[in-house]
């Protein structure tokens, strides 16, 4: 339901490592999106520009044709298996069919391949915390001392939290999400995550109240609204609910448990 607020530039590394194998002047060619096998039928064809393939991958990564992007990619690992940015492309691909253990394989590839790959670097830790992986606290320590990284402090730092929600030390996380808080009062995913280390210790009223702050710091805030919602229905304040299901619906339309809870309570069909 909630992210990091920095999003990875995705397409800008493909190109930046893609273009190791080419000529400076081979810009990448435009496909003709209207064509709905061109990508599918290249998957073979090895005569077309490395570019012209990161192009076909975007795209179908952008149509979520995830299994096909592969073997695109594939194709270029097989010319050069250790550059970085396909192999970040892979893990990226992995990552979003849900293959994590493999995605984390080749997130680190593609840092041991580049030597300093911050995007990556940062993908990977995130998948850590996610699996209460031990190798979270010194990734986001050594992060933490890096010039390249210091723009993601609050990343860094939350992510450094998930890991201590996901192990149940949830004094240590709360801890984080307050520092970055006080640091970053706008940090709108701070307040989730403190509202989640209350909410799934059962302490729900507690939980609103972070929830209920998120969305007081930004009234446009979908996920806090969701949040309160869920909360609300633990405390049987079924009407509020509603409308709070209804608020994030209303602002991200992508929010399915939102729409499931409102089916479920008889609001939708």
């Amino acid at each position: 339901m909630h992210f990091m607020k920095t999003i990875v530039a995705i397409c800008s590394f493909f190109l930046l490592f893609s273009c190791d194998n080419q000529q400076v002047t081979d810009k990448p060619a435009k496909v003709n999106e209207s064509s709905s096998t061109q990508n599918e039928s290249s998957v073979s064809d090895t005569t077309i520009s490395d570019n012209l393939r990161v192009t076909m991958i975007e795209q179908l990564a952008g149509r979520k044709k995830y299994d096909i992007a592969l073997s695109q990619i594939n194709v270029l690992l097989k010319k050069d298996s250790t550059n970085p940015g396909w192999l970040y492309m892979k893990a990226d691909a992995l990552e979003k069919t849900g293959d994590t253990s493999s995605a984390i394989q080749f997130y680190e590839k593609a840092i041991g391949a580049a030597g300093v790959f911050i995007d990556a670097e940062m993908r990977v830790v995130h998948l850590y915390a996610q699996t209460a992986n031990a190798k979270t606290i010194k990734l986001c320590d050594d992060l933490l001392k890096t010039p390249a990284a210091v723009k993601m402090r609050s990343d860094i730092l939350l992510i450094k939290g998930i890991y201590y929600s996901k192990i149940y030390n949830y004094n240590k996380a709360i801890a984080l999400y307050d520092q970055i808080i006080r640091e970053d009062y706008s940090y709108l995913d701070a307040y989730i995550e403190k509202g989640l280390a209350y909410y799934d210790q059962g302490k729900f009223a507690e939980a609103h109240k972070f929830f209920s702050k998120s969305t007081e710091v930004s009234n446009t805030f979908a996920d806090g609204y969701f949040w309160k919602a869920k909360t609300e229905e633990k405390l049987n304040k079924k009407e509020d609910a509603i409308n709070n299901y209804k608020r994030s619906l209303a602002l991200d339309q992508s929010i399915e448990e939102a729409r499931d809870a409102l089916k479920r309570l008889g609001m939708l069909k």
